[in-house]
């Protein structure tokens, strides 16, 4: 409102149904609305694209080819995205393709491509909630039991949590971009470049 005065607000996410509670968080630490990482899956963000397309013409009609033509080749970058991603999942193995997360941010990649999230250091939808000691010792029973080889952790998160459970368990810490970019010079300075 401070910023925009009337202006419409659109929610991008109109459409997409939320992933419900995997069962790896507490009760108090549940989501309301479900899991809201809807961007970690290109096929979601193709209904983002439909829906910021219509808000664009319904407030300024006069640009409509110029919209409807960005959006056309912005789908097509993300259809050709997911095709390179199922290309990089086809080379691991089936029983590779399980997820420890520093918190629960990789459902909607999981679901599309094949992938079990096993585990978050941080049972939550949030990186801002705290594991307690039984979680964490569960998590490493579990990271022992299934063979998972490496954490997934967040570079906008304090990796000391993950540092400690991979030590523990003798995996590898990987540190992902996934709910912030990179600097425009990084790794992950757009979305295509953050998948």
């Amino acid at each position: 409102k401070s910023a925009a005065g009337n202006a419409p607000v659109i929610y991008v996410s109109d459409g997409i149904p939320l992933l419900a509670s995997t069962g790896l968080h507490s009760a108090e630490s549940t989501h309301e609305m479900g899991d809201p990482h809807v961007w970690m899956d290109p096929n979601l963000v193709l209904i983002w694209v439909d829906n910021i397309e219509k808000a664009l013409i319904a407030e300024d009609p006069a640009n409509r080819s110029l919209y409807q033509a960005n959006a056309e080749a912005y789908r097509k970058q993300l259809i050709e995205l997911d095709a390179w991603v199922r290309q990089q999942v086809d080379q691991v193995p089936q029983a590779n393709r399980r997820l420890v997360t520093d918190h629960q941010s990789l459902g909607y990649f999981a679901a599309r491509y094949g992938f079990e999230q096993v585990g978050a250091i941080i049972p939550s939808f949030t990186s801002q909630a705290q594991p307690s000691a039984q979680e964490l010792a569960a998590l490493e029973d579990t990271i022992k039991a299934l063979g998972v080889r490496a954490v997934f952790v967040s570079v906008a998160v304090n990796p000391a949590l993950a540092q400690r459970l991979a030590e523990d368990t003798h995996i590898k810490v990987v540190r992902i971009y996934t709910g912030s970019l990179s600097e425009a010079d990084g790794p992950a300075s757009t979305y295509l470049d953050l998948i």
